[in-house]
Order: structure tokens, then sequence, then C-alpha cells
């Protein structure tokens, strides 16, 4: 190639990753490529702009990654700016950044409960995403509260496409119409829909329904991938057939179902509540998505952590009163504090622990202690097909 001047270059949305073994991360279809060493030495070569020498054991992979447009061919060299430094092991790739606990909604699930008017400030954003990327993060999860109603969540929407990372909004929608969606810069919206007008409206209040709608339209004119979150609740339960239909009319490729944990408003809410042996068979609704994790041997948690308004660093939003440091020490100082259980350690061992994980270790934690199963997983799964979960 070189001596018709042509060089090899990454794709502008993909960027190469040194997590626990070397990655080509292509970050507008959250496609994680795991490389030998010398694919990811002939890829740092080409970042570098230059052109290096294809052996004939080089060529599969080169065609491979031109039909997936993860490289293109250049008449002159690109030179890209990269982080080779590894990450930390395990490596923190996905990032919950509560920047806000400030929200429009009193949503009678929410496990924040009343807020603080606090802000992350902006010059603390703009670390933490410098942090993260240097630390080879993946996906940024850009949270709340409402992250919208930030004072500064415009100037933080400017920066986001400045890091070689996905930006994900987690938002309930009721204020993106068409001309916010179209000043948007993050690559993915999740808005939360949670049952069709009367079920989503009794757990987040009247009028919602048709602007979470609203949302999905607008970001989706706007070329923006959607995915939806929807809360298994009791208002819900004879909702869920006719809110697949509306998900798959749509156009949605990732559906997040899963269940509020008792915390927050959800504490006096209790009438919504749904017991695992009846929840489980609904979270099989969901589909798409999925997780770019290395670690097999540890329960939820092994590569995410989350950063809350006040600064605080937690294993995640859930368990914001068990925090590890503060985000002034350091992302990566923090990231190795953050307690992991490994899977040996659970009092379960079935067939589906490797793919479950435990479940959530904070709906563990309210059934008994840490150590034990999730047992909306286990209905879910299978696993108990009746009883009651005090059984652990």
């Amino acid at each position: 190639m070189s001596s018709l001047n042509k060089f090899f270059v990454l794709s502008p949305h993909c960027v190469l990753k040194h997590l626990e073994e070397p990655c080509l991360y292509d970050i507008e279809n959250d496609e994680l490529y795991e490389l030998s060493r010398d694919a990811f030495e002939f890829l740092i070569r080409c970042s570098l702009g230059k052109s290096p020498p294809v052996k004939k054991e080089d060529e599969e992979f080169i065609q491979y990654c031109l039909s997936e447009n993860l490289i293109a061919v250049s008449g002159v060299p690109v030179k890209r700016e990269f982080s080779t430094h590894p990450s930390p092991i395990p490596s923190l790739r996905y990032l919950e950044l509560l920047i806000t606990d400030r929200c429009n909604l009193r949503c009678r699930h929410c496990y924040i409960g009343e807020g603080k008017n606090q802000d992350l400030p902006l010059g603390k954003i703009e670390r933490i995403l410098k942090e993260f990327e240097e630390i080879q993060g993946l996906r940024l999860l850009l949270s709340g509260g409402e992250p919208l109603l930030h004072p500064n969540f415009w100037e933080i929407n400017y920066i986001l496409r400045d890091f070689e990372f996905r930006s994900i909004l987690l938002t309930n929608g009721t204020l993106i119409t068409h001309e916010v969606a179209k000043k948007l810069r993050v690559h993915e919206v999740q808005v939360s829909l949670d049952g069709m007008k009367e079920g989503h409206e009794s757990l987040r209040g009247k009028g919602t329904f048709q602007k979470a709608i609203r949302a999905i339209e607008s970001l989706q004119d706007a070329h923006i991938r959607v995915s939806a979150a929807t809360m298994i609740h009791q208002k819900n339960l004879k909702e869920f057939d006719e809110l697949a239909s509306l998900i798959q009319s749509k156009n949605i490729k990732e559906w997040n179902v899963d269940l509020p944990c008792v915390a927050g408003r959800f504490e006096e809410s209790r009438d919504f509540w749904v017991e695992p042996s009846e929840a489980g068979r609904f979270l099989r609704y969901g589909f798409g998505g999925g997780l770019h994790s290395s670690k097999k041997n540890a329960t939820c948690g092994a590569h995410l952590c989350a950063i809350l308004p006040n600064g605080n660093v937690c294993k995640c939003g859930l368990f914001s009163q068990e925090p590890v440091g503060t985000i002034e020490e350091g992302l990566r100082f923090c990231w190795d504090r953050i307690p992991r259980i490994p899977l040996k350690d659970l009092t379960c061992d079935c067939p589906e622990r490797e793919d479950c994980r435990g479940g959530c270790r904070f709906r563990a934690k309210y059934f008994g202690d840490l150590f034990q199963p999730d047992p909306f997983q286990c209905y879910a799964r299978g696993v108990l097909k009746g009883g009651d979960p005090d059984e652990y």
C-alpha cells in the first residue's frame, strides 16, 4: 500500500483500548473487538500515521476490518491521539455519572428519594471525563436525577464528543422536544417507559407517558439511537404484551427491563411491589444490549462504578451510603477500592450462576445478605419455580 501512497487509518468512530487485553472499540456501534498483540501493534502504527508493511498473514485481518468499517484506506496519513497506558485490572469500562439530583418528577419508585438540589460542578465533570478516558473507559452513563436539569448541561453536552468513549443519556424524556434532540451530542438516549399510559403515569405522574413517546420520536428524527428502560411494578403487569408491541413499532434496538429496589421513595410505595415469583417472568421481556466483560468470576459491578452529585464514588448508585472515596482522590484511586465479591463466595451454585452472576447485590442484601443470590434472577431463569425466597 505504501508504494501507492496509500495508508490504512482507523475509522473516526473507532479507538484502540488497552484493557485486560488489547482491543479495538467501535464507539458508534458499541462493539468491542479483542486483538492479538500483532494486530494491536499494526493498528497502533496506523494511528501514528505510519503505513506498516502488510504481511500475507495480515491480509485476512485487514479485509475483515475494512468490511466492518473499522479501518479505511486514505491517500494521506492520519494521526490520532490515544493513550496506550493500560487500564487498571479489573478495567473500569462503565461509569455511571450522576451529575445532579434535581428532577422535575416525583416518581414513586425513585431510589434517590428527595433531592437536595446538588449538582456536580462542571470543572469536576470535565476532570472525571478526562480520567475516565485515560483509564480506557468504554461507556459513560450520564444520569441523575434528570440530567437535563443540571445548570451546565449544555456545556457538558457540547464537550462529550471530544472524548473517545460512548456517551449514553439516561432520561425520563419529559424535557426532550425536537429542538432539544437536535442539540444532543450523545451517542444514545435511554428513555424510561414504565408501561402503557395507565401503568407509566401511575408511577411517574399525569401527562408523562405522551411526553416519553414524544421524546422517543424526536430522538429518532434526530438520528440518535434510542433504548428504553422499564421497571416492573403492580400497575403495569397486564400491559407488558401491549408495551412490547409498542416498543417494537418504535424500532427500539434495546429494552432494559428491571425492578425497583426498596430504597428512597419506593420504601413508601409498597403497593407497587411485585414478588420475585411473579416478577421473574417479566424480566425475560427485555432484549438487546450486553456487557463487554472480562471478569466472569465476579458478581455484578465487576467493571462499573458510580459518581454521585456530591462527588462521592461508590459501587453503584444504589450503594450511595457506602462510598469508597471522593473524586478529589482520583477516579483510578477510588476504583481500586471498589468492593468485589467473587462468584465462588455466593451461597448458590447452579448452572446459571456465571450468566446471571448472582443478580443484583443490593437486592440480595435486601433479602438477607450480599452473598446470597438475587431471587428475581432465580425465578427469571427458572432456577426457582415456586416457594419462598426466604428458603435461602
